[in-house]
């Protein structure tokens, strides 16, 4: 009975509950959620969570400057290729030259796994880790970004935040 009250709390929960393992969508009245409940593996120590007004998950590295970011949307993001989508998670790249690009097998579906380097608000060069993923009407973006120097440590957490992710949740 305890369980219950706990799980039932949980579903009327939203957001990223306590800097969990999932990310809650929104409950709303409208037919079509524009968010998705996932899980994902947190990085680990080293990284603290973030709330900052826009975005569904984010880490920031204790050690060094890199960013860990998880977003989705459902229902409301058209009908655009993977690479189109990825393309445009760049936007803030001045410059920006792909170093890699791979369709991959993921969570039972294609996705494209993207690395760039560019300079952000044409100062700072970084290095940017995207995996873009549709399953079952949304669209989730996974985002590591790091200075060129720093992107290799990261990048193991990343993988580790990936590797955990479960949509849809049952």
């Amino acid at each position: 009975m305890v369980l219950a009250g706990v799980t039932g709390a949980l579903a009327c929960a939203s957001g990223w509950v306590d800097h969990g393992d999932t990310y809650f969508a929104e409950k709303t009245k409208s037919a079509a959620p524009e968010q998705a409940t996932y899980k994902f593996t947190p990085p680990g120590a080293d990284w603290e969570p973030i709330d900052q007004k826009g975005a569904q998950v984010v880490w920031a590295s204790r050690s060094y400057p890199a960013v860990i970011h998880l977003d989705s949307q459902c229902g409301k993001h058209g009908d655009s290729s993977l690479e189109q989508f990825t393309d445009h998670l760049m936007i803030d790249f001045r410059e920006w030259k792909k170093v890699s690009q791979q369709i991959e097998s993921f969570s039972g579906r294609d996705a494209v796994r993207t690395v760039v380097i560019g300079e952000l608000d044409g100062v700072q060069q970084m290095q940017m880790e995207l995996l873009v993923l549709k399953k079952d009407g949304c669209l989730f973006d996974f985002q590591l970004l790091a200075p060129p120097s720093y992107f290799a440590q990261g990048k193991v957490d990343f993988d580790r935040v990936v590797s955990g992710f479960t949509f849809p949740i049952r």
